[in-house]
């Protein structure tokens, strides 16, 4: 059962993936410049002390950021992957769909401090050894989905939990006020 929800997660992500691609040629949206993910990256380690390493980035960040990173926690107990996806300006009603509309494996959990967005989920999942928690928040002008998975083989289950819980949601709250350091951008 671990092995198909791991399949149905992966499957799920890549066609999220696919619809925010899609989204950037969208004709309702005057974006925002984002930040690269080099630049959040560079970011990060002040909202999830750690090691981050960019392992794949979206050519075109000015209409559409997706960022995947590695992240070792700075004591080094947890590892694992964290994948941002952001669209920035848009139709508000259209990005709450999509937050609506987008799968939660596990459970939904709260999430603190979602009372500043429009809209905001916050999903938990115990997949063999590994944690996997998501987050997809909406402004009235960004959205943003945030996963991670990770495992801390020498801590208890729910530390790796809390760590992880913690993580996305974290990562979700910087991500909605991203911008770019380049001139000539809000």
């Amino acid at each position: 059962m671990g092995r198909k929800r791991l399949i149905a997660v992966t499957t799920v992500a890549a066609l999220g993936l696919g619809v925010i691609g899609l989204w950037q040629w969208a004709p309702w949206s005057e974006r925002a410049a984002l930040p690269s993910c080099d630049e959040v990256a560079a970011m990060l380690p002040d909202t999830v002390p750690g090691s981050w390493t960019v392992t794949h980035t979206q050519p075109d960040p000015s209409h559409l950021l997706v960022c995947e990173f590695d992240l070792a926690s700075a004591d080094q107990a947890y590892t694992g992957e964290v994948r941002i996806s952001i669209i920035d300006g848009g139709d508000a009603a259209t990005l709450q769909k999509m937050v609506m509309g987008s799968p939660c494996y596990g459970r939904e959990i709260p999430f603190p401090g979602a009372e500043r967005y429009r809209i905001a989920r916050s999903c938990l999942d115990l997949i063999n050894d590994k944690v996997f928690a998501t987050v997809y928040a909406v402004s009235e002008w960004r959205y943003t989905h945030v996963s991670a998975s990770f495992a801390g083989p020498d801590r208890p289950e729910e530390q790796t939990v809390s760590y992880t819980n913690a993580t996305v949601q974290r990562i979700a709250n910087l991500t909605m006020t991203l911008t770019t350091t380049d001139e000539g951008t809000r």
